[in-house]
């Protein structure tokens, strides 16, 4: 992939994202990355700390990328918001905290769970309701699509040009010139039509992310209570 570096100075009024680096194989992404680096989150998981008998103070534990969804929900990782207990399951925190772009940090709650997959979605609060999300596409992928990966760096969201090198499933295979790293676990891939496609899956190996039509499953499993899921419909 012929990928071309460009840095767009898009300051933000406020928050955590200072600015977009771009890197993508065409330029017709950069209207996406324009209008989309905003739905790209920080999340945080925070635990009471004290010292000496101090009133205790919340700790950062967990850190990761997450991608704002619809109706005030987001998804991220899992182990971006659980800890293991001492059996090695992953236990969600009770404090959240999402920072979005041009605005201040927020609670965050885990309400759905897929362990297998490292994949959790998180209920924001109502004023979140109204922060763009772009649509779930349910379009089936083919070898060689384009698309753009994002993810949190610092005060920065990092936007790279991928492609898809296999569909497996709901299991996504993606590469491109630049390895996509933690910084990139649980943020969006974007089509040209800046629909949502897909996650991005912890992977220390070759770069995998799970469709938005799973993503659509998970969320349909929400019916007012909290969801902790085992198996998955999925490809391994």
């Amino acid at each position: 992939m012929n990928a071309r570096l460009l840095a767009l100075a898009l300051a933000l009024a406020c928050g955590a994202h200072a600015a977009v680096i771009l890197r993508s194989p065409e330029a017709s992404f950069k209207p996406v990355a324009d209008k989309l680096h905003s739905t790209v989150i920080d999340v945080n998981g925070r635990v009471p700390v004290s010292a000496d008998g101090a009133t205790a103070v919340a700790e950062r534990v967990t850190h990761g990328t997450g991608t704002l969804l619809a109706n005030g929900l987001a998804v991220t990782t899992l182990h971006a918001v659980a800890l293991p207990s001492p059996a090695g399951k992953l236990i969600p925190l009770q404090d959240v905290e999402v920072q979005v772009a041009g605005g201040n940090a927020m609670a965050a709650q885990v309400i759905v769970g897929a362990p297998d997959l490292d994949l959790a979605i998180l209920a924001l609060p109502a004023e979140a309701a109204s922060l763009e999300a772009a649509p779930l596409s349910t379009d089936a992928l083919t070898e060689g699509d384009p698309l753009l990966a994002m993810g949190v760096d610092g005060d920065a969201v990092v936007v790279v040009g991928v492609s898809v090198v296999a569909v497996n499933g709901d299991i996504l295979s993606v590469g491109g010139d630049r390895i996509l790293d933690s910084r990139f676990w649980g943020g969006p891939l974007y089509d040209e039509r800046g629909r949502l496609v897909g996650i991005e899956l912890m992977s220390l190996g070759p770069a995998k992310a799970i469709s938005a039509s799973f993503i659509q499953r998970l969320l349909d499993q929400r019916p007012g209570k909290h969801v902790m899921t085992g198996a998955s419909e999925h490809e391994p």
